[in-house]
């Protein structure tokens, strides 16, 4: 290998990781602001969600509720009796965190492009949302410890459906699929045992 093919080797391996690292911050600078955005709209919704369990109960159905089930009023008013901004911050980032590992198996592993990039965004929500929500729903469960992870899916199914996509397309933009780097260093290898006989 001539000095002039070393060179050029090594500006290209600058410019590539020059290149990688700025892809690397905007998409921090990216998940800072969806993470900022999803916790605001998160807190958002379980205001609301504070609202109407007050409403309903004072409500006949609500006081009749409350009544015949008195573990899942007391689950709700735990939730709802907490500290709400703090609660829309966990999930918020719980799910980010989890989305963002599956998606990262799934692309090193080939499934985002078969399986996740073909699909229609309704069906990315029924086949992938959902049950990344369930997902995320049984770890927040964990932590809380209601008698059902399903009691945690109001929680955490905003934050989820607001992530995922970007945790996806994250994953895409800075992780080379298995077999991609695979085949980059069977033609490394190769081109440098055939230029190995050349070097004098």
């Amino acid at each position: 290998m001539t000095y002039n093919q070393q060179d050029t080797r090594l500006i290209r391996l600058k410019k590539i990781c020059r290149n990688y690292s700025r892809e690397v911050l905007e998409i921090s600078i990216r998940a800072v602001l969806l993470l900022i955005s999803t916790a605001v709209l998160s807190l958002i919704v379980l205001y609301f969600y504070n609202i109407l369990w007050h409403i309903f109960g004072m409500t006949y159905s609500g006081q009749k509720f409350i009544t015949l089930h008195p573990a899942a009023m007391n689950m709700v008013s735990k939730i709802m009796g907490s500290d709400l901004f703090e609660v829309s911050i966990d999930t918020t980032f719980t799910s980010f965190i989890i989305c963002l590992i599956i998606s990262a198996i799934c692309q090193v592993s080939h499934i985002t492009r078969f399986l996740y990039l073909p699909q229609s965004i309704i069906v990315k929500i029924l086949f992938w949302g959902m049950p990344l929500t369930a997902v995320v729903s049984m770890y927040i469960n964990d932590q809380i410890k209601f008698a059902h992870w399903s009691y945690t899916i109001p929680l955490t199914i905003v934050p989820t459906l607001c992530v995922f996509t970007y945790c996806f397309s994250f994953s895409e933009a800075l992780l080379p699929e298995l077999g991609a780097v695979i085949v980059k260093i069977f033609h490394g290898l190769k081109d440098f045992f055939s230029l190995a006989p050349h070097r004098q």
